[in-house]
């Protein structure tokens, strides 16, 4: 396994080189060459159809897990009349809704926004824009929620959303944004 492991993180580091040159975006087929770099790497044969086996298996297979608080956070705000949307660096809306629902997330989100579809990535400011044109709703009526500084919320604060940090684990504490360190808080922000 460790070799399988350390053929993974080599094509990690390639694929990340890759898309600091291009600026590519996540997608199925980004996918299928990162499977394809690792079983290249492990010096197997046939990599397309391993690779596109690989694949599907961690769709199968991958093992996701919400938060406690998500779900009743969600179906709370949901309740209240919040439109919920969903944007992530992720190769596919297909893919995304398989990982929510692996994680036990409702279908409560109005859009659902995968960088692999749009061909952006946060923090690039398209992709929150996008979100705006999907709902039709004005920047300032918005607030992104999101886990990483520079992808959520600096992206978002960019594109003109009001932005703040879910900070469970006090990566941010010395980043001037507002923060939430669980999921509730935002019941007794919104409500």
């Amino acid at each position: 396994m460790a070799e399988v492991k350390r053929a993974l993180d080599d094509a990690r580091v390639w694929w990340n080189g890759e898309k600091a040159k291009t600026g590519e975006v996540w997608t199925e087929g980004s996918w299928i060459k990162l499977l394809q770099k690792m079983v290249s790497n492990l010096a197997i044969q046939n990599t397309a159809s391993i690779a596109e086996q690989l694949r599907e298996r961690w769709l199968l297979e991958a093992d996701f897990r919400a938060y406690d608080d998500a779900v009743p956070t969600l179906n709370e705000l949901k309740s209240a009349g919040f439109k919920l949307i969903v944007i992530s660096n992720v190769s596919s809306s297909k893919n995304l809704k398989t990982y929510l629902r692996k994680a036990g997330i409702p279908n409560c989100f109005d859009a659902i926004i995968a960088s692999g579809d749009v061909g952006y990535e946060k923090p690039n400011l398209e992709i929150f824009r996008e979100a705006l044109r999907m709902l039709n709703i004005p920047a300032s009526y918005v607030l992104h929620v999101g886990d990483k500084y520079e992808e959520d919320y600096i992206g978002a604060y960019n594109a003109g959303l009001k932005a703040l940090i879910l900070d469970r684990e006090g990566l941010c504490k010395d980043k001037q944004c507002p923060k939430i360190t669980m999921l509730t808080e935002l019941v007794n922000l919104l409500l």
